[in-house]
This record gives structure tokens, C-alpha cells and sequence, in this order.
């Protein structure tokens, strides 16, 4: 009965093995007494961003925005390998299991302080020089962005350009510098812009829009304080880019409308929402400084309720 006591108090717990993995990559195969596999599935885990962050080191290629995606990815999928790999050896460990010498909660700590000091510090180099996550948390910006995306800003995609028309772009709230906005640039520099009745005027060129059908938005209509958001989807044409703006209807034609011709100043950008009747933008507070554009919003990689809208922001 005594030895059957021991054995139980040596085996590995499935759960354990999985929480483990979940604290640290390769933690829950340590655990179960493969240290040097445990070892290689957290470098291989930590390699994509280290390569990623020699990438960005080296270049400024907007193809780097790619590249990281998947090399993020990769990393994801090494988890979950080493995630099942983990319940597979706690599996077969038995109940006879021999505690190694590493077999030790201060080692399982000393190593998740070491490799997991290292890929934090990754992980916020790569958020302060390529990439950052947000949770868009209005329709401001609906039709493009649905209430709840999760996004990726693309922080190299102005290193050697400006912003440009039709770029939807994140930038530092003018009230509050706490909170980003996130809008489509509709003009730049030297340009003339106003608004008459609804309709966007840039160098006193009337934009043309084409009504789009309404199942345009079938898989992402939303609701706003409860009531169902009711309106009107075009594509916008502003140069050579496209993309489409929504017109709500009472009663969330909430912003105002119109805004007398103004010439956007030297380094700044007019930005406006999607989804024109009911957004914050340069039609209260001015043209935003190029100074305060955080990145380029570029891809959604959560989107809140249709995964056809997963992907690139078209």
C-alpha cells in the first residue's frame, strides 16, 4: 500500500503537463523528464521572433508586414505542438515515474524567468518597431471595421513615405493621448478639402461614390446602443484608391455634416470614418499631425463576427 502511495504521487497529471506548456513552451515536456525536448520546442517557439526582430533590424520592406504574420503563426502552431506533445508523454509516463533532478518548482521558475524575460523583451521590440495589436471598440469605422476587430498596425509602413489618401491609419486621439482613433485619410498635405450635403469635395473635385447593394454587409450587420445600424453602403473613389463608406440613417446620423473648405497644412492629414454619420473626426478636430499617425491599419487578425472579414483591410 506504501509503495502504491508513492507511485501515484510521482505521476504526471495531464493537466499540470498542459498548464505548464501554457506558462512556457516546452515547461510541460520538463516536466515529464524531456528536458532537452522541452528545451528545443521553447527555442523553437522564441525563434520566429528573433527573426523577426533581425528583419526589422536590417529592413524597412513593407513585405516584412507578411513575413512577421506568418513567422507569428509558426510560432502559434510550435505551442500547440508542444501542448500535445506534453499530454502524450504525461500519458505514457505512467505511474512509476522517476523525479528527475530538475524536477523542481524552483527550476521550473528559474526557467520561465530566463526565457520568458527574453521573450517579452521580444515581444515589445517588435510592438514599439513593426507591429501593434488594437481593439477597435466603435463603428466609427464600419463598414471596413466591425465593432470589437481586433487589428494589426503596421508601424514601417511610413519609414521612408507619408501617409497617403485612403490609408486607413491609427493615430493619437487630439483630446485625450490615452486613446487612438483609427480613420481613412482622405487628404493630405496642399490639398483642398470640405463637406456639402453628404458628398466629399478634395481639390474641389466632388469624390465619386457607387452604391453598393445592400447585402454588401450581410454577414456584419451590427447594432449601436441597442438599435440595429440602418444606412447606405458606397465605394468611394478618392485618386486611385477604392474603398467603402457608409451613410447611416436616423437615428445614429449623429456627426455633422457638412465642413467649409479648409487647406490641409504642411506634415498633417484630414481623416474622416467610414461610416460617415456617425464618427469623431478631423470635421471636429482638425487636420491630424503626421506626428501622431501610429501605423497603418492593414490587417484584421480577429475579426469580431464574420471570418470572411479576416485578413487584409481591403
Amino acid at each position: 500500500m506504501d509503495e502504491q502511495i508513492v507511485q501515484n504521487r510521482h505521476m504526471r497529471h495531464i493537466w499540470a503537463a498542459v498548464l505548464l506548456s501554457l506558462i512556457m513552451p516546452g515547461l510541460g515536456q520538463v516536466y515529464c523528464g524531456r528536458f532537452k525536448r522541452g528545451l528545443a520546442l521553447n527555442f523553437l517557439n522564441i525563434l520566429p521572433l528573433l527573426i523577426i526582430i533581425c528583419l526589422f533590424s536590417l529592413s524597412n520592406s513593407p513585405a516584412l508586414m507578411h513575413i512577421a504574420i506568418v513567422l507569428i503563426l509558426a510560432s502559434m502552431m510550435v505551442l500547440l505542438a508542444a501542448i500535445f506533445d506534453s499530454v502524450f508523454l504525461a500519458i505514457h509516463a505512467g505511474g512509476d515515474y522517476q523525479l528527475k533532478d530538475y524536477n523542481n518548482p524552483v527550476v521550473y521558475a528559474l526557467l520561465v524567468i530566463i526565457v520568458s524575460g527574453g521573450s517579452i523583451g521580444s515581444t515589445l521590440y517588435i510592438r514599439s518597431k513593426g507591429l501593434e495589436a488594437f481593439r477597435v471598440p466603435t463603428a466609427s469605422c464600419y463598414p471596413t471595421i466591425v465593432p470589437n476587430d481586433r487589428i494589426l498596425a503596421n508601424k514601417l509602413a511610413y519609414n521612408r513615405t507619408d501617409p497617403q489618401r485612403g490609408d486607413l491609419v491609427v493615430h493619437i486621439c487630439p483630446f485625450n493621448r490615452h486613446w487612438n482613433y483609427i480613420k481613412r485619410i482622405v487628404a493630405v498635405a496642399g490639398d483642398t478639402v470640405e463637406v456639402k450635403d453628404n458628398q466629399l469635395y478634395v481639390n474641389d473635385r466632388k469624390l465619386p461614390q457607387r452604391k453598393l447593394p445592400e447585402s454588401t454587409v450581410d454577414n456584419i450587420r451590427i447594432t449601436v446602443e441597442g438599435i440595429l445600424l440602418k444606412g447606405e453602403v458606397f465605394e468611394e473613389t478618392n485618386g486611385s484608391t477604392k474603398y467603402n463608406i457608409f451613410l447611416a440613417e436616423p437615428p445614429h446620423d449623429k456627426t455633422t455634416g457638412d465642413f467649409e473648405k479648409i487647406t490641409v497644412p504642411e506634415h498633417h492629414c484630414f481623416v474622416l470614418g467610414d461610416n460617415r454619420n456617425l464618427s469623431r473626426d478631423s470635421r471636429d478636430f482638425g487636420p491630424v499631425p503626421l506626428a501622431t499617425i501610429k501605423g497603418r491599419a492593414d490587417y484584421v487578425y480577429w475579426p469580431a463576427m464574420s471570418w470572411s472579414h479576416f485578413g487584409k483591410i481591403k
